[in-house]
């Protein structure tokens, strides 16, 4: 008995005129990109071609298409919040430039790109040849972590990663056509294993790709703070990378593990400090967010924040007698961590070491 080809859909040249054939691709794309021609009226139409496989974990599109301009606004974001999926693209003719996200990109032949989904997208690509896998966030978050925030360069232009990278998609339009059902699995599995070797060699990803392994990194801690076993081992091992590319990441931040600490120091003086939790015992609150040391958890907090746990309590306490809300926790999201407790510092004013001391000048 045979068995079920892949699902696959395609939209050809000679079936339909130029433009009812470009009307049903626009449309297709509906739910990632506003699309339009930017061709003048000199320019010969390039036909347009494209084929798209279901693979199961992923999409697969083989096209080539004319010059175009790709929109995704924060109205078409918001319209089309299902499908923040992150576009892998492999450009084998033609450029493509644009923003995606803040980050400013060019995908040209020789290089591995992401587009984020996620993110708002203004881009112009002459006419193109390329080779696109669509990959979910979901799907990502759980196979291939350090995509899910990428934009830009992943794989440098002309790097032995690209090369690699691109062979297996030519593969992929090679063999697509003749692949079942049965088959996706190990197209799955293929795809995750090359990515995730890849994407771990320390001279092989480029700065956006780790800036969008960072991201997801610090993602992830911030979800984890309360697991007693959080730290570079597991890092290394969910995140598929070396101690290494670890520990270069997070340089800046004075290492993983002082990472780490301050962001558990941050929950828990916004925790403690806060009305949700008023009624708990800061022991208990200090445990949800890894610390099993009062002792400990006292000397870190006068060290980092010029208090004690108590005393951070008490000032929170005073503030809502008085009336006044806490704006620096509530409005503090997206902000860096020093700003967040420079605004509540600056609204405890002359509190700030607790509610019964007074300035003295």
């Amino acid at each position: 008995m045979e068995l079920a080809r892949l699902p696959s859909a395609s939209l050809l040249p000679g079936r339909l005129s130029n433009e009812e054939l470009f009307w049903h691709w626009r449309r297709s794309l509906t739910p990632f990109f506003d699309c339009i021609p930017t061709r003048d009226a000199d320019t010969p139409w390039q036909p347009l071609e494209s084929r798209q496989y279901h693979v199961g974990d992923f999409v697969f599109v083989d096209a080539r298409f004319p010059g175009q301009r790709f929109l995704r606004d924060a109205a078409w974001n918001r319209r089309h919040d299902d499908a923040d999926h992150v576009l892998l693209q492999v450009f084998l003719a033609g450029r493509n430039h644009g923003t995606n996200g803040g980050t400013d990109f060019v995908e040209e032949p020789g290089g591995v790109y992401a587009v984020n989904l996620g993110y708002e997208t203004d881009a112009a690509t002459t006419g193109a040849d390329t080779l696109s896998l669509v990959l979910p966030r979901d799907w990502l978050a759980e196979n291939l972590p350090t995509l899910r925030d990428s934009r830009g360069a992943v794989l440098p232009k002309g790097s032995m990663a690209a090369r690699l990278f691109t062979d297996f998609a030519l593969s992929l339009r090679r063999n697509l056509p003749h692949a079942t059902i049965a088959d996706a699995p190990v197209l799955s599995k293929s795809l995750v294993g090359l990515l995730g070797s890849l994407l771990t060699q320390d001279d092989q990803v480029a700065t956006d790709a780790q800036g969008g392994a960072l991201l997801a990194l610090r993602h992830y801690i911030d979800d984890h703070l309360g697991d007693l076993d959080l730290g570079a081992d597991r890092l290394c091992a969910r995140f598929r990378m070396s101690r290494a590319t670890l520990f270069r990441l997070f340089r800046e931040h004075g290492g993983v593990r002082t990472y780490i600490q301050q962001r558990r120091l941050m929950a828990c003086f916004r925790a403690i400090g806060s009305a949700q939790h008023a009624g708990r015992r800061i022991y208990d609150i200090a445990l949800d967010f890894g610390f099993t040391n009062p002792s400990h958890l006292s000397t870190l907090f006068r060290r980092h924040f010029g208090m004690s746990p108590r005393e951070v309590r008490e000032a929170s306490n005073h503030r809502r007698t008085l009336g006044v809300g806490a704006a620096g926790l509530s409005d503090g999201r997206g902000l860096p961590d020093v700003e967040v407790m420079r605004r509540w510092a600056l609204e405890l004013g002359g509190s700030a070491t607790g509610p019964e001391r007074r300035p003295t000048g």
